[in-house]
């Protein structure tokens, strides 16, 4: 038996009830039961419900910049005024594409990177990720073919299956930037190619990224949406039937005008503490390294561990697989500070530069929103490309007014966090034998390279 359960599926004597579930009748005891239940549906659905007001923004509202299976691409790097998700990336240039999997496969088709870094990182609507890279499948010029897992036909020489597990699919390329050749990763953009892929009738209801953070209405019948479009992993049944109490799962879209008094009452609270939850928990993202950073875990592969994968989410939506981007992110400094730009400057010193194969960089984001920080040099983060010397020792000097040092990081006067990344990371970052020097305050922290 052991602590994985049993399959039942054999066992006559396990029964399979095919009534709907009761709910209390009492008010208060509905309203108890509704509000615990709707704590779990909107962890559960968080990933999910972000996607799908991405898409919304992206290819369903009236005026959409985009449309179903073709690529909508970033001609600069983000910068403060980037509101598709938190906590970008300033690396690289993205270009994303949502397609809907048919029948028949969707072709994507990639130029010749050459040795510069790249991925398109293929999510399923639940956050699941796989990677097209040179990590992968090498980076010279090649065609995919994107198709469901129940898919049977044969592809032609020289054409790659991917398997996605659901109908809606998030491709999110990622070109890196390197000094002064925007024009060269814009070229790159456009070599990519996209086609097939069903477009049918309305995907379902347009909703905003903002509207489903703050209004309980816009979150649940976004994830009713994505239920519709997507169903969900069948060994998930167990946990995602409960949500039937809330409405969800029936043959109707849901409506929130078709709930009583108690079950409204209770969705608007469970849907505040969730967020309340999501925002208190950003710090516990991974494990502590016990020098004030954390290193992300299972990014992108969070199975069954709902609560990390919605908190991931939250922070940054579609972070990518360890062993592509291997994160690690810190609210603190080397005595458990929080780390703000009225207790600074800091200084970070990385003895040995964080071994990979592609590059490194450390981004700074204002710890209220996830965003990055407006600053009068627009620099929002430092690594490999400006620090890379030979190789040895990379220093940085985080500080909110300028220290007069060429390796200055901007942050505000309030709080902050930082994330280092590490692309193509080396086996030591990967199996977590290496890890970053804590971020250290005061003394020195004004004096140059």
């Amino acid at each position: 038996m052991g602590p994985l359960g049993y399959d039942t599926n054999d066992l006559p004597q396990v029964g399979r009830s095919a009534s709907d579930d009761i709910l209390p009748v009492e008010q208060g005891s509905r309203a108890s039961w509704i509000e615990a239940l709707g704590v779990q549906a909107a962890i559960y659905a968080t990933p999910a419900v972000l996607q799908y007001a991405q898409m919304s923004e992206q290819v369903l509202r009236p005026g959409a910049p985009g449309r179903v299976a073709s690529f909508i691409h970033e001609r600069i790097p983000a910068g403060p005024e980037f509101h598709a998700f938190r906590a970008p990336n300033v690396d690289t240039l993205y270009s994303n594409a949502w397609v809907r999997l048919g029948a028949e496969p969707v072709e994507l088709r990639l130029p010749d990177f050459g040795t510069r870094y790249f991925t398109v990182q293929v999510v399923d609507a639940y956050s699941n990720s796989i990677n097209i890279s040179a990590r992968t499948f090498g980076s010279a010029a090649a065609c995919y073919w994107l198709v469901p897992p129940d898919w049977s036909g044969d592809a032609p020489d020289g054409v790659t299956v991917v398997r996605v597990a659901t109908t809606i699919t998030w491709l999110l390329l990622r070109i890196q930037v390197l000094d002064g050749d925007l024009d060269v990763v814009r070229e790159l953009q456009d070599e990519v190619s996209l086609t097939g892929g069903e477009t049918g009738d309305a995907l379902g209801p347009v909703v905003g990224a903002d509207e489903v953070e703050a209004d309980w209405r816009a979150f649940f019948r976004a994830f009713d949406a994505v239920l519709r479009l997507n169903s969900f992993p069948r060994d998930e049944w167990a946990h995602v039937r409960q949500f039937r109490g809330l409405g969800l799962l029936g043959p109707k879209p849901w409506d929130p005008d078709a709930l009583d008094v108690a079950t409204v009452g209770a969705l608007e609270r469970s849907f505040a503490t969730a967020q309340s939850l999501l925002r208190s928990s950003r710090p516990q993202l991974g494990i502590a390294t016990g020098t004030g950073w954390t290193r992300v875990l299972d990014k992108g592969a969070h199975g069954h561990n709902f609560l990390a994968r919605a908190v991931m989410n939250h922070v940054g939506l579609g972070a990518n697989v360890a062993e592509e981007n291997t994160s690690f992110n810190t609210h603190v400094d080397s005595t458990g500070q929080r780390l703000a730009g009225r207790s600074g400057p800091y200084v970070l010193e990385f003895a040995g530069q964080p071994p990979q194969t592609a590059f490194w960089s450390v981004t700074l984001y204002r710890a209220e929103t996830g965003r990055l920080h407006a600053n009068p040099v627009r620099r929002h983060a430092l690594g490999s490309a400006a620090l890379a010397g030979d190789g040895g020792p990379a220093r940085l000097v985080i500080s909110h007014t300028d220290p007069g040092a060429a390796n200055w990081l901007p942050c505000p006067e309030g709080e902050f966090y930082l994330i280092l990344r590490i692309y193509s990371p080396g086996q030591e970052v990967v199996a977590g034998s290496w890890l970053p020097a804590a971020v250290r305050r005061g003394a020195g922290a004004a004096d140059g390279l």
